[in-house]
């Protein structure tokens, strides 16, 4: 014969359910959000090794024209429009670099993200 306590258990399992399903919806959510910053970061950072790898072939104003084009289009941060394109050589190189934070929204707080996207190669 089973005998019952005057309490039953039955809404631990729910409750604990609950829980871990409220903490990955969260994670699931601020992780795209991070996702979305550094994908952003990484594709300008793809644009300005393209730039840079043909720069031997175009002037520094066409490169800075075809990077705002992209800053623009992935919605950065204006403050990344103050791109460096520095030239040195023998041997012949470039190094284009910038700087931008993003705001990053957290449940309590915002907070900033500095991102300082660097490419420096030879040509």
């Amino acid at each position: 014969m089973v005998r019952r306590n005057g309490w039953s258990r039955r809404g631990a399992s729910t409750l604990g359910c609950l829980a871990t399903l409220i903490l990955f919806v969260g994670a699931l959510y601020y992780g795209t959000e991070v996702g979305r910053i550094y994908f952003k970061y990484y594709s300008l950072v793809d644009a300005m090794e393209v730039q840079a790898r043909f720069a031997r072939n175009q002037t520094d104003q066409v490169i800075r024209r075809n990077l705002l084009g992209r800053i623009d289009e992935l919605e950065i941060p204006s403050e990344a429009r103050r791109l460096v394109i520095r030239r040195s050589g023998p041997p012949n190189q470039i190094l284009i670099r910038t700087e931008y934070h993003e705001p990053l929204k957290l449940p309590f707080r915002t907070t900033r993200i500095t991102f300082r996207p660097k490419v420096e190669t030879r040509f």
